[in-house]
């Protein structure tokens, strides 16, 4: 999104929008895939020689989830996004789409579920324990260093 400061005077602007997923530059091998647009719903303003915009973005991704390695919907949101750019007296436009890239995929789970009770996948199998069940047995922890795990420091 780039912002016009010359148009926006004196006060609080209010500027709401959309923009492309393509703004996210997601790489096409990610775990993350955007299924929807970038939404925005910022004030922005100029005092003290800077223009300052403050507000919230949102976003609808599909993610993978790291245990059972389906893809989900999610919403991430941004809700305290708040940036400040110097402008000198010959900036005519600012460029805030780096900075709503930025405010919404630091938002992104680190370690993203589909349910908080995914049961994942099968060590042996590789079956999705959510959809279908399996016969593998829990395999048998090897307690040669078991003394070790006891000892108390």
């Amino acid at each position: 999104m780039i912002i016009q400061v010359l148009q926006l005077g004196e006060g609080v602007v209010n500027l709401q929008g959309r923009e492309e997923p393509s703004v996210l530059e997601l790489e096409s091998e990610s775990a993350i895939r955007s299924c929807n647009l970038l939404q925005y719903n910022v004030f922005a303003q100029i005092a003290s020689g800077e223009l300052i915009v403050r507000g919230e973005i949102t976003a609808q991704f599909e993610i993978q989830c790291v245990k059972c390695a389906e893809f989900f919907s999610t919403t991430v949101e941004d809700s305290s996004f708040l940036r400040t750019y110097e402008i000198g007296p010959r900036v005519e436009t600012v460029d805030v789409t780096p900075d709503f890239r930025e405010g919404i995929l630091l938002h992104v789970p680190g370690f993203p579920l589909c349910n908080p009770e995914c049961a994942g996948l099968c060590p042996r199998c590789g079956v999705n324990r959510a959809r279908n069940s399996c016969d593998c047995r829990e395999v048998k922890v090897d307690l040669r260093w078991g003394a070790l795990d006891a000892l108390d420091f």
